[in-house]
Parts: C-alpha cells; structure tokens; sequence
C-alpha cells in the first residue's frame, strides 16, 4: 500500500463498509480513551468479518458524505510508532493472530504516516481493554458500531 492508493481511495469515494473503517490521525492517542477505542474497533472488527482499519484517513463530516474518505491526516511516526500501536492492540485478548500493521510513509513530512492495519477475521471471540466481548456491525445509516452481543 503507497500514499497513492490511499488517495485513490479518497478521490474514488471507496464508503466505509462492514470491512473498511477509516480514523483521523487524532483516533491515535495516548489516553487511555483513545487506547481502549484503537482496541475496541480492532476487537470488533476480528470478531465480526475482519477487515481493514486505515489510521489517517479522515471521514466526510458533511451528511452527504458520510462514510466517505475526505482528506489524508498524517501521523507523527515519532510519536506514534508502528510498535506502539502494536503494543495497544496486543492488548486484546487473546491475540488476534495474523494481525499486520502497514506503515505508509507520507510526502508531506519526514515522519508522516499513516498506518493500514489489516485484521483477519478470526475463528474466536477477542475482548477490547474493557474485557468485553465486542462486534461492529453496520446500522441502516451506515454507521460503523462497536456492540456487545
């Protein structure tokens, strides 16, 4: 994956889907808010149809456009290193095997990235830093929720 097919995805429209999540770069954060959610959707994701999480990549807030990539929001690799974001996600538990976080080096900085993590869908139940049992689904309008069966 290159910056130039995470902009195909924003000038194609590629919505959101039961299999494809986008988050700004501000989703990544050290609180332990903004931790347990990186581990809640990841946890949802495996355990519903697997799928693809792309850190970097802001929605469309405009109704119209919802669900839709708007712009790439670059992250600092410095502050928020592909091994800390493993080190968040390894969290779940029991791990989530076959994970693979991409890093995709960005133009408009050095240390810009934005991370693609690749989330296989598993064959047993992972639980976020919550300890619960979560799964995403996709509502009438389309919006991607994290739910406990």
């Amino acid at each position: 994956m290159t910056e130039d097919d995470l902009r195909q995805l924003i000038d194609d429209e590629i919505e959101e889907s039961l299999t494809v999540e986008y988050k700004a770069a501000g989703a990544l954060a050290r609180t332990n808010e903004k931790k347990s959610e990186v581990t809640k959707d990841v946890s949802a994701m495996a355990n519903s149809a697997g799928g693809r999480i792309i850190y970097g990549i802001q929605e469309h807030s405009a109704a119209q456009h919802r669900h839709k990539p708007q712009q790439i929001t670059p992250i600092d690799s410095a502050s928020y290193s592909k091994e800390w974001l493993e080190q968040v996600i390894a969290q779940i538990q029991p791990r989530i095997e076959n994970l693979r976080i991409i890093p995709v080096r960005l133009a408009s900085g050095d240390s810009h990235v934005a991370y693609v993590v690749d989330i296989p869908m598993s064959n047993t139940a992972h639980q976020a830093t919550d300890r619960k049992y979560l799964i995403g689904l996709r509502t009438g309008s389309g919006q991607f929720t994290v739910v406990n069966p």
